[in-house]
């Protein structure tokens, strides 16, 4: 039961930035956080509630930064009044959220031993 819930979250999760990351950016509220640290942040918990599915780190580095270049060019080609665009910065900051959120795991687990 406990497997079946992670897994939904883990779908929640992504399901949730992929449209966090398709919304208009003008719509979205000003939190003053630096766009490379929300991607940064938002790519380690993506690999986190992965890994709490299954803890594979090798398909969850490759999930993690194939969606991370997904989303850029899902952004690319989106209207030009969503004030959204491609940014290679923005797919480095995502696989280097997605490595840092699997080596949190990776030291957690670790450290429980």
């Amino acid at each position: 039961m406990i497997k079946k819930l992670t897994f939904f979250a883990a779908i929640f999760y992504t399901i949730l930035l992929f449209v966090l990351t398709s919304f208009p950016s003008q719509k979205l509220p000003d939190n003053n956080i630096n766009d490379k640290t929300a991607h940064f942040v938002a790519f380690a918990g993506f690999a986190i509630v992965w890994l709490l599915v299954k803890a594979d780190y090798l398909k969850v580095i490759i999930a993690g930064i194939s969606f991370g270049i997904f989303i850029e060019f899902w952004q690319g080609i989106l209207p030009e009044s969503f004030h959204r665009s491609f940014e290679v910065l923005d797919m480095v900051a995502d696989g280097i959220g997605t490595l840092i959120g699997c080596s949190v795991v990776y030291l957690g687990n670790r450290l429980r031993l």
